[in-house]
């Protein structure tokens, strides 16, 4: 990834896009990670879903993990391949469970899931990333817009509940819910290490 990335930083300095600074080739460096990053993950866990013939699956488990993700935040790996590996994992875990369970779920559970989610965005969100600070006046504004949305999700997924698609929809942002306390507890064993 880094020569990758070296390669096209090089380009669009010598194109005089950017200039050579070093604040402004740190920036766009991160810039052209990130997205490298964030194309890699898309195209995994579609050819994932394609592969384990779950491609709706893949879209539904794309698209909400984006959208949900760029307001209420959440865990990030250490390095971008970690990110990847963990992208693919959670994919295959959340499309393994909602297979055997998808015509089990009872209307309890559903609304301890959905309790779970909106509590964790409520109490734990916007997460932070050290790369990505967060303005205290934007704070509330996208905590709201995180519960407005899981929620809406989260009722779309019921009126859906009868399909697999519904349950995945569930599933999903039950798993960002979970990032998002794993990012927290991650912050925590990092802030402890960082003491002693």
């Amino acid at each position: 990834m880094n020569y990758l990335v070296s390669k096209i930083l090089k380009f669009i300095t010598e194109q005089n896009v950017i200039s050579d600074e070093k604040d402004v080739q740190e920036f766009y460096k991160y810039g052209i990670e990130i997205s490298i990053s964030s194309f890699l993950n898309i195209f995994l866990v579609v050819i994932l879903g394609f592969l384990i013939h779950h491609v709706l699956e893949s879209v539904v488990f794309l698209t909400l993990f984006i959208l949900i993700r760029s307001f209420t935040g959440g865990y990030h790996a250490d390095t971008y391949f970690r990110c990847n590996l963990l992208m693919c994992v959670t994919f295959i875990i959340t499309v393994f469970v909602n297979v055997i369970t998808s015509n089990k779920l009872t209307l309890p559970v559903i609304i301890v899931l959905i309790c779970f989610t909106e509590v964790t965005v409520l109490f734990l969100g916007p997460i932070e990333n050290k790369n990505k600070p967060i303005q205290k006046s934007k704070r509330i504004e996208l905590k709201i817009k995180g519960l407005i949305i899981t929620l809406a999700i989260n009722c779309f997924g019921i009126i859906l509940i009868e399909s697999h698609i519904g349950t995945m929809i569930i599933f999903t942002s039950f798993l960002i819910a979970i990032l998002m306390l794993a990012a927290i507890i991650k912050g925590k064993r990092g802030d402890i290490c960082g003491r002693v």
